[in-house]
């Protein structure tokens, strides 16, 4: 709620930002006095925060910083942030109460990436904080091929699996080649956490389905460290003592109603070592004012990025309602998407051989959904060669978005 409290507790903020190079010049030299003259301080993009890395947004003595992080530069530039010892704390402290619950004699497989990105070591700051055990699986790496994870898992009794949505399907499907159940063959396992991408309603109940555990979400990203968690009940909560969270419309000019679609802009509420001030996140998320059973007042639906929505004509499909068609079909696990001028293309590889898709199935989503589609199931393998994710177990980053060009080049 913007109280006076808040603005104050900005002020401080901003107070301690205006020791960064970036933002000396950029923030009034005065307390703000009025809501409004919040709302007027300028956007911080990621380009911003690219042409000032690696020091330009450090605003404490260079004794101070700890630990050292980089986007992964899939898209340009990385990104630098650093963290103090009091950031490190701040964090590790409010993420051990993530809901899944982490316990003295729990068992966590890390299976994040640990070189220069920041959920793995997170993720395993938090659960030693509770005394839980520590796996560091990483990812991304030859070390510990899926094959490998799918032995320390029984070998070692895992509890908890961290570690990308996508990843969890391909260890599945690592079991499954090896003549296990994932429901069956992992009784230890009781639960499944999973940050580093937007996890859908679908995805997460695919998963849940495909484990037979609960499955716990996580969301923030490198530059801001985590901003939301799900409490016991799976509901994404966002931190509201850390992160001033505005929702804005496409104009980025005034706030959206609760339950509408908008742009996440954040500005920290406690003073970090790399502070973001009105920070455009690049994602569209619906905040929901529904109060929780755990006490909390709302909750957070992340969309997607904007800028890996597809349009047809005149409107968005992000990942929640691609995702939504998906997981109706008879085969869900690895897909591909692209927008046409005549509607949305979807290849999807088969899980089973027999996998048909029946017209009337297709229909009713074509209706559902508003605009024309064309499903084309593919033999498996056809995406995803098995052979070189079991051997290195590295997906990257999940592709369900390309150009119709590329979805040809796809067809067997």
């Amino acid at each position: 709620m913007a109280t006076p409290e808040r603005l104050e507790t900005i002020n401080q903020v901003l107070q301690q930002a205006r020791n960064a190079p970036f933002y000396r010049e950029r923030l009034p030299a005065k307390p703000l006095r009025s809501w409004e003259e919040f709302q007027r301080l300028p956007f911080t993009s990621k380009e911003d925060l690219r042409r000032h890395s690696p020091h330009g947004l450090v605003c404490v003595p260079a004794q101070e910083l700890l630990q050292y992080h980089e986007s992964s530069a899939t898209t340009g530039t990385p990104v630098s942030v650093w963290y103090s010892r009091d950031d490190l704390a701040e964090i590790r402290d409010r993420f051990s109460a993530w809901g899944v619950g982490f316990m003295p004699g729990d068992r966590v497989l890390v299976r994040f990436p640990y070189a220069l990105s920041t959920i793995g070591h997170f993720v395993h700051a938090a659960a030693q904080h509770r005394q839980a055990c520590v796996i560091p699986a990483d990812s991304r790496t030859s070390i510990t091929p899926l094959p490998r994870v799918v032995d320390l898992m029984r070998k070692l009794q895992v509890t908890v699996l961290a570690t990308i949505s996508l990843s969890a399907v391909m260890i599945a499907e690592a079991a499954e080649m090896a003549g296990l159940d994932p429901r069956r063959d992992f009784p230890h396992l009781r639960a499944i956490c999973c940050a580093g991408e937007p996890l859908t309603l679908h995805r997460r109940r695919y998963l849940e389905e495909l484990w037979g555990v609960p499955v716990y979400d996580n969301y923030g990203m490198t530059e801001t460290g985590p901003q939301a968690m799900d409490c016991h009940e799976q509901r994404l909560h966002p931190w509201q003592d850390h992160f001033w969270m505005e929702i804005l419309d496409e104009r980025l000019k005034r706030a959206v109603a609760p339950g509408e679609m908008g742009y996440l802009v954040v500005t920290s509420l406690s003073r970090r070592a790399s502070p973001m001030i009105r920070y455009l996140t690049g994602d569209r998320v619906q905040r929901l004012e529904q109060p929780c059973g755990c006490g909390h007042p709302s909750t957070l639906r992340i969309r997607g990025r904007a800028e890996e929505s597809l349009w047809v004509k005149d409107r968005p499909f992000d990942l929640w309602e691609l995702e939504e068609i998906v997981y109706q079909l008879p085969s869900r696990r690895f897909w591909k998407a692209a927008a046409g001028p005549d509607g949305l293309h979807f290849i999807v590889e088969k899980e089973q051989g027999r996998d048909t898709l029946p017209p009337a199935l297709l229909s009713q989503l074509e209706q559902q959904h508003g605009v024309r589609l064309t499903v084309e199931l593919v033999p498996k393998g056809t995406l995803y060669d098995r052979k070189e994710l079991i051997s290195f177990g590295m997906l990257g980053k999940p592709v369900y978005l390309c150009t119709p060009q590329s979805l040809l080049e796809h067809r067997p």
